[in-house]
């Protein structure tokens, strides 16, 4: 069975997922998948190199900050981008799904790819935080919110605003640490 956890950036997914993977739990990140398929001449790498030119990867890996700067500013780059991530990503999730054992996925993209991944999670976990935390966690997380591109991308909208995301639990990340490791601590435990 698989888990997904999701949220918008900053809300305290890898928190979460750090907790449950503390606690026993198996654990995947999109983020870190993504990471690996970058570096050099894995799957991801080539692809991009191949979609986007050379000048996107450098002699390590993709070069996600020139390859952000472009897609976070374009949308015909971005659905570029996604045509190539969310099948790796989407082939990655079927093969955890064929291990048969509980895995809790932390998948940030479900919010904005819900119909393609839904029928590959039996429960959908969905956090949310303050727009302060938000940011604090992601200027942690990046030392400068001002490095990355806050032009809107095409006519992306907010599904958590506009309600759209179906979800089986919800953990309100807005108070303090010790209620929201709670709160999950809750949610694992029915598993």
């Amino acid at each position: 069975m698989l888990v997904c956890i999701t949220g918008k950036s900053g809300c305290g997914k890898t928190t979460a997922i750090q907790y449950i993977k503390k606690n026993g739990f198996n654990t995947w990140m999109a983020d870190e998948y993504i990471h690996q398929i970058y570096k050099k001449n894995k799957i991801g790498y080539l692809e991009i190199k191949k979609a986007f030119g050379k000048e996107y990867v450098n002699l390590k890996e993709v070069d996600r900050k020139k390859l952000g700067s472009l897609v976070f500013t374009n949308s015909k780059y971005l659905k570029k981008l996604n045509n190539i991530t969310l099948p790796l990503i989407k082939n990655k999730i079927i093969e955890l799904k064929n291990k048969d054992q509980l895995i809790f996925c932390e998948l940030a993209i479900y919010i904005n790819h819900e119909k393609y991944f839904k029928k590959y999670f039996k429960k959908i976990i969905l956090i949310s935080a303050s727009k302060k935390l938000e940011k604090n966690n992601l200027e942690k997380k990046f030392g400068s919110l001002r490095k990355f591109p806050t032009k809107r991308v095409g006519n992306l909208k907010n599904p958590i605003k506009s309600s759209t995301i179906k979800y089986d639990f919800f953990v309100d990340n807005s108070k303090n640490k010790k209620n929201f490791y709670s709160e999950i601590k809750k949610i694992v435990d029915k598993f």
